[in-house]
């Protein structure tokens, strides 16, 4: 964990370096055919199975997981590119965001995965332990080329995860320039004011914010507040507390304000009404369309909209639940993929990997969703007009901080399974304000700490 929280650091900075152009493919030779030997096609057929490779003239294909949200048309790209000029196929199963980390523990329970998954990167490494079922990537060519190694480093100091961006993106308000025109509003400072642009958009007639019913979307306001409201210093002394049962969950009061305030968007009517079984696609939809005014979520919330819309007005602000808190939090993990540890394609998959870290491949990832690339030489485009203005005031600034689950990444599952669901089911079923909600994960996290056998439990 220290080494995750030391590359911290080096985010800010990164998120300021300028983008380029430029570099080299890798082209490997096919292993089925050897120069003045000829080859049977029981023999080629053999060498396929054991290391991916295929005869030449022969498509190759493996396969990938990949969540719903992040079947980018960049990443879609990048494969058409590989089947038309590599003769490589990517056979992708797309999922719904909610049951991806379901899917994945069962297909690795199975012991029949994909080749590739598609998970956030280094996020997976404390649900999933890396080293028991992911493929070690530290001597692949394109380890060398990441501008941020220590981002995908997991604490045994191997990189088992292929990331495609340095700085995975900041949380805020991604809103619609129009909605916020027409209903005779701007954006707000404070939560007050913010509570105030609500009601008057819920009065003119539109949704204010719009929440889907997956669990890992109300949880972004969350961890953004929880670290807004405690401070980073206060995040970091909480945490190593915590995990050694020198404190409880109910010991912080914020924790429970935070969740209450979250809640009273529902009481106050500024939640779409179907926030119980709409889908995240529907959330994208809805600020694209106008017919929701905001939406909260990491940045690349924004890129979705403008892609479901590309005539579409959008801008992003930070949003403290505290007054005086003026910064925003940063998601410390990427998109990217992992490898199965057993995948029958290996060969196969390590040449996709070291292509897509390539400029050819990896500019088109960025094409229509500029960001900040995870390798050198990449071009990750310009800057968004819906970050300009959060970049100057925020970025550059040096006025952002990382999210709270930060602090506790190896409580990824047990947020996944209890905390994050509560959330969710709150608003819905009305049960739990914030301090029961909190009271509840305490008996969750004392029997989850148990079950692992951490010391002092």
């Amino acid at each position: 964990m220290k080494k995750k929280k030391a590359a911290a650091v080096l985010l800010s900075a990164a998120m300021v370096l300028s983008l380029a152009a430029c570099g080299t493919g890798n082209d490997n030779s096919d292993k089925a055919a050897t120069a003045g030997k000829e080859v049977t096609e029981a023999q080629a057929d053999s060498e396929t199975k054991e290391t991916g490779e295929s005869k030449a003239g022969e498509t190759q294909t493996i396969t990938a997981l990949v969540q719903q949200s992040r079947n980018f048309p960049g990443l879609q790209n990048m494969i058409k590119k590989l089947e038309k000029e590599e003769n490589i196929k990517v056979d992708v199963q797309v999922v719904p965001d909610d049951e991806s980390l379901n899917m994945i523990k069962m297909k690795l329970n199975s012991g029949e995965c994909p080749d590739l998954i598609d998970y956030n990167v280094p996020a997976i490494y404390d649900i999933v332990d890396p080293a028991a079922n992911f493929a070690d990537m530290s001597g692949e060519e394109w380890v060398s080329k990441l501008k941020i190694p220590e981002n995908v480093t997991a604490d045994d100091g191997k990189v088992y995860g292929f990331p495609f961006l340095s700085v995975p993106g900041v949380h805020g308000f991604t809103y619609n320039e129009d909605v916020f025109q027409k209903c005779g509003v701007t954006v707000p400072n404070t939560w007050e004011e913010f509570l105030d642009v609500c009601q008057k958009i819920k009065d003119s007639g539109v949704t204010p914010i719009f929440m889907p019913k997956d669990t890992w979307v109300p949880q972004v306001l969350m961890t953004d507040n929880f670290a807004k409201t405690l401070g980073d210093d206060k995040v970091k002394e909480f945490s190593e507390k915590v995990m050694q049962n020198e404190a409880k969950w109910t010991d912080v009061p914020e924790f429970a304000e935070v969740i209450d305030k979250y809640l009273s968007l529902y009481e106050k009517g500024f939640i779409n009404d179907n926030f119980a079984s709409a889908t995240y696609d529907d959330a994208i939809l809805a600020v694209a369309e106008g017919k929701a005014a905001m939406h909260f979520n990491g940045d690349f919330f924004a890129a979705s909209v403008l892609e479901a819309n590309p005539d579409a007005k959008i801008g992003m602000f930070a949003m403290s639940m505290k007054d005086g808190v003026d910064v925003m939090t940063e998601n410390m993990s990427s998109a990217g993929f992992v490898v199965y540890k057993n995948s029958k394609n290996m060969d196969t998959v390590k040449k996709v990997l070291n292509l897509w870290s390539t400029p050819e491949y990896a500019d088109l990832y960025f094409a229509e969703r500029p960001a900040f690339p995870a390798f050198k030489d990449v071009n990750g485009g310009e800057v968004p007009e819906y970050l300009k203005a959060v970049n100057e005031k925020y970025i550059e600034a040096g006025k952002v901080i990382p999210e709270f689950n930060y602090s506790v990444m190896d409580l990824n599952p047990l947020f996944e399974s209890t905390l994050y669901v509560y959330y969710v089911d709150a608003p819905a079923k009305g049960n739990m304000d914030g301090k029961q909600i909190m009271e509840k994960f305490q008996g969750d996290f004392e029997q989850y700490m148990i079950d692992q056998g951490a010391e002092g439990f």
